[in-house]
């Protein structure tokens, strides 16, 4: 299977190298990096791995669009079989090895745990429908359809795209792995720059 590994990316030039070296490059059939507008060195650092990194590529936005926007361009540019995102200040943990081993293409969405910077867990279970939206997933490209991200205000992007991914009655598998690191709670996490920056 090939696997279309997707971040946008926001002033993280702090963070944006842990990401791309958690990412199992073994398993990458392409990393596509958003970098919206950055004002910092987060894209001069992007190119630089590029040199070492094959499967790197980096995409502009001219302005800032945010994160939701963002995420909607990188899913627009994947020409993977599935695509797994990545925030840019979080990282996967060597265990998603053993995720990326059963993407085997016989379901829509492979499910993974999360740990937060504070050691909370957050499973994924059957049970939860619509609660965490979160990355939590690998889900096949063919079967997102015309789920976005979008730019209320209320809530993060990825409520409505994860919702109209359950609206599908998606073929799932909870592999109960732990897989991801969330760089959660801080300041200016990329989870909450999407309605930050629109107030």
């Amino acid at each position: 299977m090939k696997i279309s590994f997707l971040s946008p990316a926001y002033n993280k030039e702090e963070w944006i190298i842990a990401m791309l070296d958690s990412i199992p490059k073994e398993y990458a059939y392409e990393i596509i990096i958003c970098d919206d507008a950055s004002t910092d060195q987060t894209l001069s650092l992007c190119i630089d791995y590029q040199k070492h990194c094959p499967q790197l590529k980096i995409i502009r936005n001219e302005t800032n669009i945010g994160a939701s926007e963002s995420y909607n361009r990188l899913i627009q540019e994947a020409t993977g079989d599935y695509i797994a995102i990545i925030d840019s200040d979080d990282k996967y943990l060597p265990e998603i090895r053993d995720v990326l081993a059963q993407v085997n293409g016989e379901y829509d969405i492979y499910y993974y745990n999360m740990i937060t910077r504070v050691g909370r867990l957050i499973r994924k279970l059957p049970t939860d429908g619509y609660l965490w939206p979160g990355q939590f997933k690998i889900i096949r490209r063919s079967f997102i359809g015309d789920a976005r991200f979008t730019t209320k205000k209320a809530y993060a992007g990825d409520w409505d795209f994860n919702k109209a991914l359950v609206d599908k009655q998606p073929r799932c598998k909870y592999t109960d792995i732990i897989a991801y690191w969330y760089n959660y709670p801080r300041p200016n996490s990329e989870s909450d720059l999407h309605v930050r920056r629109l107030k």
